[in-house]
C-alpha cells in the first residue's frame, strides 16, 4: 500500500495511545492477532478514531475488521474531509 494519509494517521494514534512499534505496523498487521488488541482496546480505538477522523463508528463495526488496511478502507469514506 503507498504511502496513505489514513493509514499515517491510525499509525500516530497506535504508537501515540497504545504503545504500539510504528515501524512493525503494516497494513496486513491485524487488530487482535499481530497487535494483540482485546475488547477493550477495541473500544477505546474507536473513540480515538472517532476523535481523528471526525466520524461515527460503532464498536462492533471495528470489531469484525481484521487488518490495517481493512480499517483504512472502513474509514475512508467515512471520514469527515478535513486538511
Amino acid at each position: 500500500m503507498p504511502l496513505d494519509p489514513i493509514f499515517d494517521r491510525l499509525t500516530r494514534i497506535l504508537t501515540a495511545d497504545f504503545g504500539k512499534d510504528g515501524h512493525a505496523l503494516t497494513p496486513t498487521s491485524t487488530l487482535r492477532g499481530t497487535l494483540m488488541m482485546d475488547s477493550l482496546d477495541l473500544v477505546d480505538l474507536v473513540f480515538f478514531i472517532e476523535r481523528e477522523f471526525g466520524m461515527e463508528a460503532r464498536v462492533d463495526e471495528v470489531r469484525e475488521i481484521r487488518s490495517l488496511a481493512s480499517l483504512v478502507e472502513f474509514i475512508r469514506p467515512r471520514a469527515r474531509r478535513t486538511a
